[in-house]
């Protein structure tokens, strides 16, 4: 998923998408996101279907 898909489905910037992603990035200390995918537990939020908007 873009970090432009996530910001709209979370109603924020890019930029806020970014600055999170690298927080938690570095926290990992990767840069990688398929590393941040394998690391997710599963059943995490994202597994989940999105409910629709109203």
């Amino acid at each position: 998923m873009a970090n432009k898909e996530i910001a709209q489905g979370l109603f924020v910037t890019v930029k806020t998408v970014e600055k999170h992603l690298a927080s938690a990035y570095r926290k990992l200390g990767t840069s990688r996101a398929e590393l941040l995918v394998a690391l997710a537990p599963a059943g995490s939020p994202s597994d989940e279907a999105a409910p629709d908007a109203p």
